[in-house]
């Protein structure tokens, strides 16, 4: 009897300690989205590594710019080998513009847009650019 005592005790524990740790990543999660929208200005632009580049593409430069719409990033990238930058452009999807989803620790929409610029492929990520109207 005495050991069967001991397994329950064993999974009450386990339990309480499962419900305090999805308690603790929910409340984390939860304040880092209310600092996101909180503290969320124009100046906010997408880090390099959210914008979903195809194996073998290389960011070659990165510039912070901003106008009075807010800022946003410009991404020069070299296409992997056997790609022109039109062929990366196409296979992002920003003929004229995409968007990308955010994440679960930064669900902010990344608005994507492109220009061939001789070799490269200069991409222009942001958070505040709004869908483009065909």
């Amino acid at each position: 009897m005495a050991l069967v005592t001991a397994t329950g005790g064993r999974k009450r524990s386990v339990v309480r300690t499962v419900a305090v740790a999805a308690t603790l990543i929910v409340v984390l999660v939860g304040t880092r989205l209310v600092f996101l929208s909180a503290f969320a200005t124009e100046g906010d632009v997408p880090p390099t590594a959210s914008v979903s580049l195809p194996a073998g593409s290389e960011v070659v430069a990165e510039e912070k710019e901003c106008a009075s719409g807010g800022c946003w990033v410009v991404l020069s990238v070299r296409p992997p080998d056997g790609m022109s930058p039109h062929d990366l452009a196409t296979s992002l999807g920003t003929t004229p513009q995409a968007r990308q989803r955010g994440t679960l620790w930064d669900p902010r929409t990344v608005n994507l847009s492109s220009e061939v610029d001789g070799e490269f492929l200069a991409v222009r990520a942001d958070y505040w650019t709004r869908q483009a109207n065909p």
